[in-house]
């Protein structure tokens, strides 16, 4: 079984690579990167200027792809959920589906826009692993307000988070 990883928009494939290293040391399944198409464009809300994640997540969901235990697309766009000025990204909770945006994370330091890349990676495929939100703060299960906050944070589970998923 695979955790496949798709670009939506505009991402680099040396992210992708990146990303893909990321989760098989952090969760240790096998990634694959698949170039299979998402028509995003109808989630675009003209009277926020920003992609509804519910609706790009439910093109995710229409993925099939062999042996696939998760998938996750990774979208250069603004994505916002009712009531929220934005989100960066949105899982399924223990489904097999998350969404997470490169696109508030960008900076020009490289490695710091890996870095917190990987942690909202983590973050919501831990959703669809059936994990919550974390009260720890250096938890990458600790819900982020804003960039500060995930920068604050690791890119690993606490022994908490992290027990619960090998459970």
């Amino acid at each position: 079984m695979f955790i496949y990883l798709i670009a939506v928009g505009s991402v680099e494939k040396r992210l992708l690579l990146a990303c893909a290293k990321n989760v098989k040391e952090v969760f240790g399944f096998e990634v694959r990167i698949s170039d299979v198409p998402v028509y995003y464009k109808s989630a675009y809300n003209p009277h926020r200027g920003q992609f509804s994640a519910s609706k790009l997540l439910e093109r995710i969901k229409a993925v099939h792809l062999p042996n696939m235990l998760k998938v996750v697309g990774i979208t250069d766009v603004d994505l916002y959920e009712e009531g929220l000025n934005f989100v960066f990204g949105v899982g399924e909770l223990k489904g097999r589906c998350a969404l997470v945006s490169i696109y508030r994370l960008k900076t020009p330091d490289e490695r710091s826009f890996f870095e917190r890349t990987f942690k909202e990676l983590n973050h919501e495929l831990g959703h669809t692993f059936g994990l919550l939100h974390c009260n720890s703060p250096r938890c990458v299960m600790n819900f982020s307000n804003s960039v500060l906050e995930v920068d604050q944070k690791s890119r690993f589970f606490c022994e908490k988070c992290q027990r619960k998923l090998k459970s």
